[in-house]
C-alpha cells in the first residue's frame, strides 16, 4: 500500500542459482561378467556331456549350426584357395622373370665366350698353317699382323705391325700359306707397308705350272690380276696354276700366285688372261715376310 503518497516496491529475496547435478555412472556390477562366464561354462559342459552320451539334442544343435555355417565355410575356403593361388602365381611369375633375366645374361656371356674361343681357334688354325708353311721355306721369316688397309681404284696397300726393328726393309716379299701377297714398299721402325700383287703398279714374273709358259702378272685392282707378255700361241686353259718364276731376284721361285680365271682371245696373236689370286686379300690377317738370306 502507498504510504505518504509514495509507493514502496517489494523486494523479493534472491533465489540461489541451481547448478545441474552430475550423474555419476555406476560401474557395472562385477558379478555380471562372472555370471555370463558361469552360464557359458555350464552350457558348454552340458553340451559336452550330452555329446558324450550321444544325446539327440546335441546332434540336432550341431546339425543346425553346421547347416548355418557351411555356406560361410565354403566361401571362406574358396576365397582362401583363390587368394593362395593368386599369391603363389605372383611369386612364381616374379621368380620366373628373375630366372629368365639370369638365364639371358648367362646366354649372353656364353655367346661371348663362344665367340672368343672360336676366334682363338681360328687364329690358332691360321698360325698353325703359317708355321707349317714356314718350315717349307729355306729362308728366315718374320710373322706380322695386318693392322691397316688402303684400297682405291689404283692402289692396293696393307700395313703391318713389323718394321726395321724386326729386319723388315723395302723390297722384301710377303706371303701366306695360301700364296704370294706382295712386296714391302715402305718400312719404319715399327711399321711397314706392302703393295699387293693386285695393285696396278705391281708386276711379278710368273710361270704356268702345266706348260712352263712364262709371263708377267700385273694388278688390276679389286682382287683381280692379269697375265701379260705371253708368247704367241701360248697354251693356256682356265684353271691353270701360276707360280713365281724367280726371275728378277725379288720373289723366290715356286710361290703360288693364282689360277687362270678366264681367257679372252683377240684373234690369233693376242689374248687377255684374267688371274684369280690364290690369297683372299679381303680376309687377310696374318702374313710372313721373307727376310734376305
Amino acid at each position: 500500500m502507498p504510504v505518504n503518497g509514495r509507493s514502496r516496491a517489494r523486494i523479493e529475496p534472491a533465489l540461489p542459482l541451481l547448478t545441474p547435478r552430475k550423474t555419476s555412472r555406476r560401474p557395472a556390477a562385477p558379478w555380471l561378467g562372472i555370471t555370463c562366464f558361469v552360464i557359458l561354462a555350464v552350457v558348454s559342459l552340458t553340451l559336452l556331456t550330452w555329446k558324450i552320451k550321444n544325446r539327440v539334442p546335441v546332434v540336432i544343435f550341431e546339425s543346425v549350426i553346421l547347416s548355418m555355417t557351411q555356406p560361410l565355410q565354403q566361401t571362406l575356403t574358396w576365397t582362401t584357395r583363390h587368394l593362395k593361388g593368386v599369391w603363389n602365381g605372383y611369386f612364381y611369375l616374379v621368380h620366373a622373370e628373375q630366372e629368365n633375366t639370369r638365364l639371358r645374361e648367362e646366354i649372353k656371356w656364353l655367346r661371348q665366350e663362344n665367340h672368343r674361343y672360336l676366334e682363338a681357334y681360328l687364329q690358332h688354325q691360321r698360325l698353325q698353317s703359317l708355321l707349317n708353311f714356314r718350315e717349307q721355306i729355306p729362308v728366315d721369316v718374320v710373322a706380322a699382323e695386318v693392322i691397316g688397309r688402303s684400297s682405291n681404284s689404283w692402289t692396293e696397300i696393307i700395313s703391318l705391325n713389323r718394321g726395321t726393328r724386326d729386319r723388315v726393309v723395302k723390297g722384301l716379299p710377303v706371303v701366306t700359306h695360301e700364296g704370294l701377297v706382295g712386296q714391302v714398299i715402305h718400312a719404319a721402325p715399327g711399321l711397314s707397308q706392302v703393295m699387293l700383287l693386285t695393285d696396278f703398279r705391281s708386276g711379278i714374273d710368273a710361270l704356268v705350272q702345266r706348260t712352263r709358259t712364262s709371263g708377267v702378272v700385273s694388278g688390276r685392282g679389286r682382287n683381280v690380276a692379269e697375265l701379260k707378255f705371253l708368247p704367241v700361241g701360248a697354251d693356256l686353259q682356265a684353271g691353270d696354276r701360276l707360280l713365281s718364276s724367280g726371275m728378277g731376284g725379288v720373289f723366290p721361285k715356286g710361290l703360288i700366285i693364282g689360277e687362270v680365271k678366264s681367257i679372252e682371245r683377240n684373234g690369233k696373236q693376242s689374248q687377255r688372261v684374267e688371274i684369280q689370286p690364290s690369297v683372299d686379300f679381303s680376309h687377310l690377317e696374318e702374313v710372313l715376310v721373307l727376310l734376305k738370306p
